[in-house]
Formats: C-alpha cells, sequence, structure tokens
C-alpha cells in the first residue's frame, strides 16, 4: 500500500497553467471541469457535473476507460472531492496484491482504498477482497475505489474474476471514453501540456501551429492522455521553433495488438466517434462485407461463418443493399 499525494501536486500544479489565451475555454467550463483532469470536451463535462455527488458518498466506485485515459487520477479526486479527503488514500496494484496486504485493511475506519487494474486480482486475492467488504457496509467502513481497462462482466461470465466481488465493487460506474471520442480535449490538453514542458524545460514554444493541430486530430491515441502527454513533452524538449509544428511532433506508431478482441473494441470506438448515430448499422455492414469476402462470396459459407441462418443472412444482405449477385 502507498499514498498518491505526489500525483496529487502535480496533476494541480499543471492544471493552473493553460497555453496561449485565446485557446481557454470559458470559466464557467473551468471551474466545472475538477482539479486534475482539465477538459472542455461535453463528455468530461459531464463526468464532471457528478463527480461531486459521487465523492460525497460512500458507495463504492468503479472507474472503467481505456490504458491511459486517467483511471487512477480520477479516483484521486473522487477521494480529494470526499469527506475522507483528510485521510491518505490508500493504494493497491491489481497484479501485485497479496492476501496480507488486504487483510492488513481489516477494520481500517474512514479509510478509502483505491484497488487499480482490479481484473487483475489474484483469486485466493478476490476471495479476501470479498471477506472484507462483506464487513465494511456503514458510512464509516472502508470505501473502495477500483479502476479496470477490461470488461469485468465478460471476465466473471469466465470466471476470471467472482461474480460477487463484481457486485460489490460495481455499485457507482464512471465510464472515461477515449480521446478519440472527445476530440475536443485532443488539442485543448495539447496546449496545457505544451505550456507545462515549455515551462518545466525552460524552452520558447508558444503553441501548435495549425498543421500540427490537424496532425494530433488524425492520430489514433491508443494510450490516450498518457501518450498525448509524453508526446507533446518529448517534442517541446527537442522542437528548435518558436511554435510546434507538425515535423516536430514526436509520435509512436500504434502498437499491434495481441488481443483481437481489444483491437476491435478500440475500432468500434472510432467508428461510433465518427458516426454516433449509425453505429450498429455501419458495424453490421463491414462484418458482412468482410465474411462474404471471407468466404469468396459463398453465402452458405458465410452464414455457417456468422452462426446465423441462410434465410437471416438473406435479410441481412439485402438490408444493407449487399443482396447481388
Amino acid at each position: 500500500m502507498k499514498t498518491s499525494q505526489g500525483s496529487h501536486r502535480w496533476a494541480a500544479e499543471e492544471a493552473s497553467t493553460i497555453h496561449e489565451p485565446d485557446s481557454r475555454p470559458s470559466p464557467s467550463a473551468l471551474e466545472a471541469q475538477g482539479r486534475y483532469l482539465p477538459c472542455v470536451s461535453p463528455q468530461m463535462q459531464a463526468l464532471a457535473a457528478v463527480l461531486s455527488r459521487v465523492a460525497a458518498t460512500a458507495a463504492p466506485v468503479l472507474i472503467c476507460g481505456e490504458t491511459g485515459t486517467g483511471k487512477s487520477t480520477l479516483a484521486q479526486q473522487v477521494h480529494e472531492d470526499s469527506p475522507r479527503r483528510g485521510a491518505p488514500l490508500l493504494v493497491l496494484h491489481g497484479a501485485t496484491t497479496t492476501v496480507d496486504a488486504v487483510n492488513a485493511l481489516t477494520g481500517l475506519e474512514g479509510q478509502t482504498v483505491l484497488v487499480e487494474e482490479v481484473s487483475d486480482l489474484a483469486p485466493a486475492v478476490q476471495d479476501s477482497l470479498v471477506r472484507l467488504l462483506n464487513t465494511a457496509t456503514s458510512d464509516t467502513g472502508l470505501r473502495l475505489l477500483s479502476t479496470t481497462s477490461q470488461d469485468l462482466g465478460a471476465l466473471a461470465t469466465r470466471k476470471v474474476l467472482r461474480a460477487d466481488l463484481l457486485y460489490r465493487i460495481d455499485v457507482v460506474r464512471l465510464d472515461i471514453p477515449s480521446l478519440r471520442q472527445r476530440p475536443d480535449d485532443i488539442t485543448f490538453l495539447a496546449e496545457h501540456f505544451l505550456a507545462v514542458g515549455a515551462r518545466n524545460f525552460r524552452r520558447d514554444v508558444r503553441g501548435l501551429s495549425p498543421d500540427a493541430r490537424d496532425t494530433l486530430l488524425r492520430h489514433r491515441w491508443t494510450g490516450n492522455v498518457r501518450e498525448l502527454r509524453n508526446c507533446i513533452l518529448e517534442s517541446v524538449l527537442r522542437c528548435p521553433h518558436v511554435r510546434l509544428r507538425a515535423a516536430d511532433l514526436r509520435l509512436r506508431a500504434p502498437a499491434a495488438s495481441e488481443d483481437p478482441e481489444a483491437e476491435l473494441v478500440a475500432t468500434l470506438s472510432r467508428l461510433q466517434a465518427a458516426y454516433p448515430t449509425d453505429l450498429y448499422g455501419r458495424a453490421q455492414r463491414l462484418l458482412l462485407q468482410w465474411a462474404l469476402a471471407a468466404c469468396d462470396g459463398n453465402r452458405i459459407r458465410t452464414a455457417a461463418l456468422l452462426g446465423i441462418g441462410r434465410g437471416s443472412l438473406r435479410a441481412k444482405l439485402r438490408r444493407h443493399g449487399l443482396d447481388q449477385h
């Protein structure tokens, strides 16, 4: 276990400086955005709006989002805005948490514990955590905050995660959208990190050029805010110009995923951001087109590949204008 107050100070200091006055949002937006996650997008503003109500309770909170979206940072904000802010936030890291570490929490009153990547807990540790939570039901007992980048429902179905543990931690859920789903925040955060880098590295870099903005908006950002921060800080450090240009950006090529389901989820997220009102139709059409191509147009094999009947396949092809000879 450890406290995470250093992260609080770092985020709070950074949030106090936003580069270039003409890029700032309205004061009301800044007041609503929260202390640790500067943002201007409607999605994050909506999240910030419910944060204080969530923080004021003792309810367990599950924070979901892709890697790098700021799940632990948001958990720290929930704690700092809660009546328990006077006590340190205890942090357990899922993969390295032991049974002894969980048992050491027994009897703590008024304490908040953050379990990062709760899906990585070993089975024996999950058992201990369930027993602990069974005794922490009052407002004065232990409050649990959890983060995950995984589909916990699917893990519970596969018996990787105890279903009764999921029920205990998933009382209030906060979903952090990826950067791909909130492009308004990409350039806002880039300007923010640029100002931080220019100050910390003593570099005379004063903003983003139009081509740099366009490049940032086109990038996939699979590492989300963490990837964007690292990119901008390194770019500022190396930039030979007063204004950061597209050629100065230190972008990393997206890493190939070893998990095809995770890659599909990422692709669907990008599709949803581009077509928010027609995700299902577009995704189904793409799947049908792919299956037909994979089966060289043979509809019997296509239906078998998709696990549907031939009549159902014909109806879907007709609906999407794919029913051609």
